[in-house]
């Protein structure tokens, strides 16, 4: 394959060559041609018959443009190259063609838009011209394309340089498959995806591969091989011995389909398997790596909803998330986000739960059996959203999370809508409306432990979470300055007309906790606004993740010297489960909460408790709402329809 390769290089090299030996041959054709006009590396897109004449359409530059010949005794083909000369829009001269060869793919490892490069494979890092086009190649048509239809991972792109080695035109042949996963590896704890050092084995053996060096090592069965980087080197060990030293990209295959074992850092169920192969290049920081896990789509689910969702949940709920992971999954690898770092998705909750727990045969089989299956709304993938648990209402889309443009509210989605998944406890085959807009009401629904509803089975049904008046100032004085500093156009400061406005937090954060209010909640009850009156001032915090990260009931952020309780019972409770109370939870568990102040007999507030309902955003599928509409025997695409109203299930590849 590593001679292929070359060989194929060398192949582009040569078409290059021609390309410039063929343009440059008429430029000295004399007085006759000044008033005509060379064209060199012209792609032909389409040619029509127009009776005396042959019309053309050309890619010209980056641009599309017609031309015309009455000399139809030759004649250049949708998809080949041509060099002519034109006076005005008229072809006075064919001087060669080039036809495009299907051989000169190579695969896209990284995409930068912002600096305008591509990275190839073996080719390195290439610039794109100021004039670059994209085009697909589908059915003898060339269909214009952008740079964001040019995928990382994708090997059907064939690119054209320029006689400055920039490349001016990129082919896409046919549209990408769908076919493999590119995922970034975090290291011990999802902390970074920088590492210090990458140590491998496998119970089958593996090979260390350097596809531009044409170097192949192999690595025997329950051998550790060890990865370093050293100023800009990669340096490969065996069992402590070094075996290789070089710049290049270096992967790590395993033989016929054994696993292999990362051995640097462990995932929930210990060392963790992975499918696939490993890609390993030195980080831009000095002595780290970066890793890349890439492998089948269906095999990166093996591992996604194992560690998304447990067995425990029955087929049908994990064959509605196999569907919904799939979904999102397909969504994010055609987002190119991480194009620029070479992968599609991160293995944390940044994308999907990626391998920290163990496959298992009853995920396995949800995810044979929906195999290539994912949800459209008109002709558009699902945003796939979900999350552990309802309280009873889900949200609106669009009163959780911002546009790319951070205007919040966000444009609403049709089928990511809030409403309620709890019981009538007048009538169970009805679900209960609840005044979300009535704190008074909110507060007595957040509070009754009683209600019934899709999840409630969940410990995380009902819950509350107490703090004296000096663990509320201590979370709150702690992160009001952390948010301001990731998200400072949603934590606003009060000004001397009533206006908010985004504004640098005291050192002392909101100092004496004087009041709490909502001032703006979503249709499904969700915290959308919490104004935070203090004696350094008023301030509003904007979004449920801002709110949740601010109100953190742990001794790590209240400053607390005992441990913090998030109490919680499931529905139909008549008290809190003490046995099941957390310990210094991270985060308030969900922004569908409301809250009871106490105050002393001058009116100083003493403390405050939420009471809440629900784990998570509260957008899309519940989790564990899931797993009872199955357990009652619903199928897993009536639970899709449950939570994304309207979608349609369609296979993928045959799209």
């Amino acid at each position: 394959m590593q001679r292929m390769n070359q060989r194929l290089t060398g192949m582009l090299a040569i078409v290059v060559l021609m390309f410039a030996t063929l343009f440059a041959g008429p430029a000295a054709a004399g007085a006759d041609n000044q008033s005509m006009d060379l064209v060199g590396r012209a792609l032909v897109v389409s040619v029509e018959d127009a009776g005396a004449t042959h019309r053309y359409q050309m890619v010209v530059n980056g641009e599309e443009k017609t031309y015309h010949t009455a000399n139809k005794s030759v004649a250049a083909a949708p998809g080949e190259f041509v060099a002519f000369k034109a006076k005005d829009d008229r072809i006075v001269h064919f001087n060669d063609t080039v036809q495009a060869a299907s051989f000169l793919h190579e695969k896209i490892m990284t995409k930068d838009t912002v600096n305008k490069k591509l990275e190839l494979e073996l080719s390195g890092v290439v610039p794109l011209a100021a004039n670059y086009a994209v085009y697909e190649q589908r059915n003898s048509q060339l269909i214009p394309k952008s740079l964001s239809d040019v995928l990382v991972g994708a090997e059907n792109v064939i690119a054209y340089f320029n006689s400055v080695g920039q490349v001016d035109l990129v082919v896409l042949d046919g549209p990408t498959p769908v076919e493999n996963m590119r995922i970034g590896i975090m290291t011990n704890g999802f902390a970074s995806l920088e590492h210090d050092r990458f140590d491998v084995k496998s119970a089958g053996g593996m090979q260390l591969v350097d596809k531009k060096a044409n170097r192949v090592f192999d690595i025997a069965p329950n051998t550790q091989l060890g990865l370093v980087s050293t100023a800009g080197i990669l340096k490969a060990t065996v069992d402590g011995v070094e075996i290789y030293a070089t710049t290049n990209r270096l992967y790590i295959q395993p033989v016929l389909e054994a696993q292999l074992q990362v051995m640097t850092f462990k995932r929930a169920y210990g060392n963790a398997l992975y499918r696939g192969w490993f890609e390993v290049t030195p980080s831009k920081t000095a002595g780290k790596l970066n890793v890349i896990n890439e492998l089948d789509l269906e095999q990166y689910l093996y591992q996604v909803v194992p560690s998304e969702m447990p067995a425990s949940f029955g087929l049908q709920a994990l064959k509605a998330q196999s569907v919904a992971a799939r979904t999102y999954a397909l969504s994010d690898y055609l987002s190119n986000r991480y194009a620029v770092r070479g992968f599609h998705v991160d293995d944390s909750t940044l994308s999907q739960v990626y391998n920290n727990s163990a496959e298992n045969a009853l995920t396995t089989q949800a995810v044979n059996e929906t195999s290539g299956l994912v949800m459209k709304k008109d002709g558009a993938l699902v945003d796939a959203r979900y999350y552990s648990t309802s309280g009873g209402y889900g949200a609106n889309k669009h009163e959780v999370w911002a546009d790319s443009n951070n205007a919040f509210p966000g444009t609403p989605i049709p089928y990511l809508i809030a409403q309620s998944y709890t019981y009538d406890p007048a009538d169970p085959n009805r679900m209960l409306a609840v005044d979300t807009a009535n704190e008074a009401a909110l507060n007595a629904y957040y509070k009754n432990l009683s209600f019934m509803g899709y999840d409630s089975d969940s410990l995380y049904f009902r819950w509350k979470a107490p703090f004296t008046k000096s663990e509320l100032e201590g979370t709150i004085n702690s992160q009001l300055g952390v948010r301001y500093a990731a998200d400072p156009k949603f934590i606003l400061t009060q000004q001397a007309d009533g206006s908010y406005a985004s504004k640098s937090i005291p050192a002392g954060g909101a100092g004496t906790i004087h009041d709490l209010t909502v001032t703006k909640r979503g249709a499904g009850g969700n915290m959308m606004e919490l104004v935070i009156t203090g004696s350094t001032g008023t301030y509003k915090i904007v979004k449920e993740y801002n709110i949740r990260f601010t109100i953190r009931p742990s001794k790590s952020f209240t400053g607390s010297t005992t441990d913090m309780l998030l109490h919680r019972a499931k529905g139909g409770s008549t008290a809190y489960d003490a046995a099941s109370a957390l310990k210094n939870y991270t985060i308030l568990p969900s922004s569908f909460a409301s809250f009871d102040i106490a105050r002393d007999a001058s009116g100083a507030l003493t403390s405050v408790t939420f009471y809440g309902g629900g784990n998570g955003h509260g957008v899309g599928m519940s989790q564990y709402g899931a797993s009872a509409l199955g357990a009652k025997g619903w199928s897993y695409d009536r639970i899709l329809n449950a939570y994304y109203a309207g979608m349609q299930i369609v296979d993928v590849n045959a799209q």
